[in-house]
């Protein structure tokens, strides 16, 4: 049985009770949340776990196998880097950090006391995306040109981060696992509507080896709740719908035939929580670790830096400084 202790019991912390909850290997022993009022709702539905306020009493119990972090962004750093100093397995929340200084410093941490450090890569877990990437190893869409990626929703705000840090995130790192290539550069758009410096639609542009052109839009203004992604290439295109109940995904041949191709009907959630358990199980290194961390947090910092500097493209040789491709 595997110990773990859950930060953070808002929205989607819920969605990881009830997940943990369904997964035999796994005990939820704590539950942490600065909202008391957080810990008073999990309580009528959960006997048996420990609640607080202050998740430095999770950091006392030796007993607790792994960590499940799903805070606001910029808390993600401090309460990480506690835990993997204690020798604690860390599961972290998109976006695992807010720069590429503090995802290379929780790296070398994890790696420094032999834990793991994992991100909350969802897309990376659904069963659709990992039929996508089977399709996208085996040539059948040929030489990959073009993929847009859509993600929108109305209303939603924060107060912390922009919409590519809420939304983007999850694309990116859904890239990395279909293309599994570096790009040669980044760049960004954006707009503040509602709050300065908080950006509401960003659109990310990245250009990778062999002419293949990635675009990233990402809103909160949009009153249709997109979650899409067509991935074209010289012989055939995909298209992944996400919103959809049923035939998420299509194969659409140059010739306009349509067909549905089947893949595993599982949740991506539990998939990643599985995942999770057995990588503190097997001590094994997990699917969404460094490598993946750092790429996506890497991308992520570009574009911030590139939303700074009126859409610049930057170099993906950066290393701190502004790198701009002509």
């Amino acid at each position: 049985m595997v110990r773990v202790g859950l930060v953070g019991c808002g929205a989607w912390g819920f969605n990881y009770i009830r997940t943990l909850c369904s997964i035999p290997e796994a005990k939820i022993e704590y539950i942490c949340d600065i909202k008391e009022e957080s810990l008073q709702k999990a309580k009528k539905t959960h006997s048996g776990i420990k609640y607080t306020t202050d998740y430095r009493e999770l950091l006392l119990d030796d007993q607790l196998d792994g960590i499940i972090i799903a805070t606001s962004p910029h808390s993600h750093f401090t309460i990480a880097a506690d835990f993997l100093s204690r020798n604690k397995a860390v599961l972290v929340e998109k976006p695992c950090t807010v720069s590429y200084h503090e995802a290379d410093t929780l790296i070398r941490l994890a790696e420094k006391n032999n834990t793991i450090l994992m991100a909350g890569h969802l897309m990376e877990y659904h069963p659709a995306v990992l039929k996508m990437q089977e399709y996208i190893s085996q040539g059948l869409l040929g030489r990959l040109r073009y993929i847009l990626l859509e993600r929108t929703s109305l209303g939603k705000n924060q107060n912390d981060v922009g919409v590519h840090w809420d939304l983007t995130v999850h694309d990116l790192s859904m890239v990395r696992c279909l293309v599994n290539r570096n790009p040669k550069w980044v760049s960004a758009h954006g707009v503040s509507y509602r709050q300065q410096n908080i950006y509401d639609l960003v659109i990310v542009t990245m250009e990778f080896p062999d002419d293949l052109l990635v675009q990233f839009h990402a809103n909160w203004i949009t009153p249709i709740k997109k979650r899409q992604a067509v991935i074209s290439g010289d012989q055939m295109t995909m298209v992944f719908d996400d919103v959809k109940d049923t035939d998420k995904l299509q194969l659409i041949s140059n010739s306009g035939e349509i067909t549905m191709p089947g893949f595993e009907k599982s949740l991506s959630l539990t998939n990643q929580c599985i995942h999770f358990v057995d990588c503190i199980k097997t001590k094994s290194p997990p699917k969404t670790g460094s490598a993946d961390i750092i790429w996506v947090i890497k991308a992520m910092e570009l574009a911030e830096q590139s939303l700074l500097h009126n859409g610049a493209k930057l170099c993906w040789g950066w290393n701190g400084g502004l790198d701009v491709k002509d």
